[in-house]
């Protein structure tokens, strides 16, 4: 049996870099596997995850919390059929909600096959007071729906932060399994062996449901011979995203790069790119910028992701002369 985790929580909360911190302290003698699905159709979650040395299987710019969840089922089905993973460790799209994900993990084709354990909710607790989020469905549910609840980024938190955490630890019915306080992503491994409820609840049942112009598993998007750089666009859930796959023969100004992100209006910014300093792992939510560095990529790869419509060639004008 394949012990199986969801790991959710919303936009830039942090939950690539708390994978990454799982999958530093498995046991030696286990295989791991992530399935990662990503609102951008660039994959940049994915690139990272594999930079790093994990098995990844990528489904970007689908949603595997739509009601038909084909392009999950192809996914799941091609990563377990390849990979025959001890543990598998399943990342949805910070905006999709989780209810017919766990649906499909406990459905008779693979009851007999994956062993539901302990989902994880990672947080940013700014959030908890901001009604930007308490009042979106999607973000309450991926907190109902975890029987471990994780608050990320709490280096940037207040003590009235911390206050309203423990609250919202407290009004949980039913009680969390097991929660956390952490910073930098760095999550316990121990976590997972939390109990795993299958009683819960969603609030908002419906809050995810839409159609999808893709309903079939899309093939990954590559970069054609001789082509330099390729822009990838979407949108759903009020979102909008903008992406880039650039040749690794192409290398950015890192400080330029820096100052780009720091004057676009975004809620979130990742990438992971070929610079003057090396290859970095870039990530931007609320303005906040951190970057690590990394492998070398086969390409470099960027996404924003934003409220309202991006311009993508203009962006992708000013992008071009960060060049070095």
């Amino acid at each position: 049996m394949i012990r199986t985790h969801l790991i959710t929580g919303f936009l830039g909360v942090g939950k690539t870099t708390a994978i990454l911190n799982l999958l530093k302290q498995k046991p030696e003698d286990e295989k791991w596997a992530v399935l990662v699905n990503e609102f951008g159709e660039v994959g940049v979650d994915g690139a990272v995850l594999q930079s790093q040395g994990a098995v990844v299987k990528e489904i970007p710019g689908g949603c595997l919390c739509c009601v038909s969840g084909l392009p999950f089922q192809i996914g799941l089905n091609m990563l377990i059929a390849k990979e025959k993973p001890d543990v598998l460790l399943i990342e949805p799209t910070g905006l999709g909600h989780p209810r017919n994900i766990l649906a499909t993990l406990s459905n008779e084709h693979y009851r007999d096959l994956l062993s539901p354990g302990a989902n994880v909710c990672i947080l940013d607790p700014r959030h908890i007071s901001d009604s930007r989020y308490t009042g979106n469905d999607v973000w309450v549910d991926q907190i109902q729906l975890s029987d471990v609840l994780v608050a990320n980024k709490t280096d940037l938190a207040t003590e009235k932060d911390r206050a309203a955490f423990e609250h919202l630890l407290a009004d949980s019915q039913p009680a969390k399994s097991a929660s956390a306080w952490t910073r930098q992503g760095e999550m316990d491994i121990r976590l997972l062996q939390s109990e795993y409820n299958p009683q819960r609840v969603a609030q908002h049942p419906h809050a995810h449901d839409h159609q999808h112009a893709k309903d079939s598993l899309s093939p990954q998007v590559a970069l054609a011979e001789n082509e330099d750089i390729l822009l990838l666009e979407n949108s759903g859930q009020g979102h909008f995203s903008v992406g880039w796959l650039i040749t690794d023969k192409w290398v950015f100004s890192a400080e330029k790069i820096r100052s780009w992100l720091g004057g676009l209006d975004v809620e979130r910014a990742k990438g992971i790119v070929i610079t003057d300093e090396g290859p970095l792992v870039i990530n931007m939510r609320d303005g906040v910028l951190t970057e690590m560095p990394t492998r070398q990529p086969d390409e470099s790869r960027i996404e924003l992701i934003a409220a309202e419509l991006l311009d993508g060639h203009n962006l992708q004008n000013h992008l071009l002369l960060m060049r070095v």
